[in-house]
C-alpha cells in the first residue's frame, strides 16, 4: 500500500509544481500553454466517452472463499457481459467541475472448483471539484469524492450463496496538468489519493494521456491508467488494481 501511496503523492506533487521558475529578479516565465489554455469567462464543456481496456489483479474474499484475481485485459475481455464509460468536464474563469462514470460486468467461473463462479458487478462514479491557479493556468487542482458500489453473486458447488453488496463513498485529492507536445498533441497527467479509512482503507489513481486533436471540437485520447482500491467491511475484503490502456474521444463545445 505504501509503495503506491507514495508513487501517488509524487505524481500529485509533480503536478502542483509551477510550470515557471525565476532567475535572480527576472519576472517569470510565460507559460507555454496559456495559449491554449485562456481562462474563459464562459462556461466550457468537455465530453469524453471512453474504453478502460484494463486487467484486474489482487484477491477478493467474500466468506467462504477467497477469489485470487491476475487476469490480463485478452482474459477479462471473455469475462464482460457489459461495460461503459463516460466522463464529463465543465469550466467558468478558474472554476470547474469533473465527472466521471464507470460500470462494468464479470464473470468467472473457478477452475479448481467444480460448479463453483462468481459474477461481479462494478460501478463507479466521481465527481470533482476543480480549481485552476493563476501561476500554472494548464493545472487543475481537484477535491471530491469517488464513490465504488460492488455487487457479488457467488455459485459454489452448484448452491448460490446469498448476493454481497458494498458501497464506498471516499473523499479524494489530487491535480491533473496539461502540456502541450506539438501544434496537434499535447500530453495530460493526473493523480490523485483518498479513502483515508473513512470508508475504503485506501483509494488512488494515476493516469498519462497523449491527445491528438483532430479539429477544434475533437480530439483523441489514449494512454494508460492505473486505479487501485483497499476495502474492508463486514462482508467482504477486497485489494484490487485496475490497469491498462485507456481510449476515447474528446467532444468539446
Amino acid at each position: 500500500m505504501w509503495r503506491q501511496c507514495c508513487s501517488a503523492l509524487l505524481l500529485v506533487l509533480l503536478l502542483t509544481t509551477p510550470t515557471w521558475a525565476q532567475d535572480g529578479d527576472a519576472a517569470p516565465k510565460a507559460d507555454p500553454l496559456a495559449e491554449n489554455s485562456e481562462i474563459s469567462s464562459e462556461w466550457r464543456f468537455s465530453l469524453r466517452p471512453y474504453f478502460f481496456l484494463s486487467g484486474l489483479s489482487g484477491s477478493v474474499t467474500v466468506e467462504p472463499l477467497t477469489f485470487p484475481i491476475n487476469s490480463s485485459f485478452t482474459t477479462i475481455m471473455d469475462r464482460v457481459e457489459l461495460g461503459g464509460f463516460l466522463s464529463f468536464k465543465a469550466e467558468k474563469n478558474r472554476w470547474g467541475i469533473n465527472a466521471d462514470f464507470q460500470y462494468i460486468n464479470l464473470y468467472g467461473e473457478s477452475s479448481a472448483v467444480r460448479e463453483t463462479a462468481m459474477d461481479l458487478k462494478n460501478v463507479i462514479g466521481e465527481v470533482d471539484l476543480l480549481f485552476r491557479p493563476e501561476v500554472a493556468p494548464t493545472l487543475r487542482f481537484l477535491v471530491g469524492v469517488r464513490a465504488y458500489s460492488i455487487i457479488q453473486n457467488l455459485t459454489v458447488l452448484g448452491h448460490t450463496i446469498p448476493e454481497a453488496n458494498t458501497t464506498v463513498v471516499d473523499p479524494i485529492v489530487g491535480a491533473f496538468g496539461s502540456w502541450m507536445v506539438h501544434d496537434r498533441w499535447d500530453f495530460e497527467l493526473r493523480g490523485d489519493i483518498g479513502g483515508f479509512g473513512v470508508s475504503s482503507e485506501f483509494t488512488y489513481q494515476m493516469m498519462a494521456l497523449f491527445r491528438w486533436s483532430i479539429t477544434d471540437t475533437l480530439s483523441i485520447p489514449f494512454g494508460y491508467r492505473v486505479l487501485g482500491y483497499q476495502i474492508r467491511t463486514d462482508e467482504i475484503w477486497m485489494n484490487t488494481r485496475m490497469s491498462g490502456a485507456v481510449l476515447g474521444l474528446d467532444i468539446e463545445f
